[in-house]
């Protein structure tokens, strides 16, 4: 091997190792703030103030009832956001640990990849009341799980090119 294509990988490496790893610290932030906030108001009057997290809505629809909701928007914005994570790691790291097996079903993993961002757009869809007594707005966890797929994307893509050798 050239050392100019060793020099390559390594950059390569370090880039999706950055970019990974900002995408798990902007995942964490936005599961810790929150995605929306409400305004109840009559007259300018405040009523009520409430900030709603994405596992917030978890427990949100799981109370009310809606078991299936709860559960879709759980398997993918963190069941299956984690599992990217503990795939694209391991493709990093130690790609020799991967069976072909498992190469095969987090290949179908990553066809959901964006899913997250989507069940996120649907639940603020869900919640959007803009009335004059009742305001909705997103909050900054919703930016930070977009960041997150975003540099999740990156990631995947560098660790595609070093797996392949396509340099």
């Amino acid at each position: 091997m050239s050392e100019h294509f060793s020099m390559r990988i390594k950059r390569l490496d370090l880039f999706a190792a950055v970019a990974l790893t900002a995408s798990a610290i902007f995942y964490i932030l936005g599961l810790v703030f929150p995605i929306l906030s409400s305004k109840t108001s009559i007259l300018g009057f405040v009523l009520e103030e409430e900030s709603m997290r994405l596992v917030d809505s978890i427990d949100y629809f799981w109370e009310e009832g809606d078991v299936f909701l709860a559960l879709v928007i759980l398997i993918f914005t963190i069941v299956f956001p984690i599992l990217k994570y503990l795939d694209l790691s391991v493709r990093l790291v130690a790609p020799q640990l991967l069976t072909r097996k498992l190469v095969s079903i987090l290949k179908d993993l990553d066809k959901w990849s964006m899913l997250d961002v989507f069940l996120v757009a649907l639940l603020i869809l869900n919640f959007k009341l803009d009335t004059s007594l009742i305001t909705m707005k997103l909050e900054v966890g919703t930016t930070f799980i977009a960041i997150s797929v975003i540099f999740r994307m990156v990631a995947s893509f560098f660790i595609g090119r070093i797996i392949r050798g396509q340099l």
